[in-house]
């Protein structure tokens, strides 16, 4: 009896170890998972390394605008110049150069078919 209660206890200061090294994103260069309600960070791996927008946050920027549309802060035939900021960004990308003009339709064709970076971030400029 003496022996299982010492395995027992010897899982129970083993398992948490296990747990903490467990990489649930083996090929990803960052992640985290939240508990929606809570807020709990549940995993977190390199969650605060700068890079490159990822395809969920290009939806969500093309979310944002299409809301500002609906809203009529926004239309589709505005124009919205580039800046510094979204000309240097890597990954997928248009290669916008700085202080040229697109309008909001040709943008938003440039997130969903290329998924455009450069152009992620010059929404995000407009709206945070």
């Amino acid at each position: 009896m003496k022996r299982k209660v010492l395995f027992f206890l010897l899982l129970l200061t083993i398992i948490p170890n296990i747990h903490a090294q467990t990489d649930l994103a083996p090929s990803s260069k960052s992640a985290i998972l939240m508990d929606f309600s809570t807020g709990e960070v549940l995993y977190a791996k390199n969650e605060n390394a700068p890079l490159p927008p990822a395809s969920m946050t290009k939806i969500m920027s093309m979310l944002l605008i299409m809301e500002e549309i609906e809203a009529n802060n926004l239309h589709f035939d505005d124009y919205v110049t580039i800046s510094k900021n979204a000309s240097s960004m890597g990954g997928s990308q248009l290669f916008l150069q700085e202080n040229e003009k697109y309008q909001v339709k040709e943008l938003l064709k440039g997130i969903a078919v290329a998924s455009g970076n450069d152009v992620a971030v010059t929404k995000k400029q407009l709206y945070f």
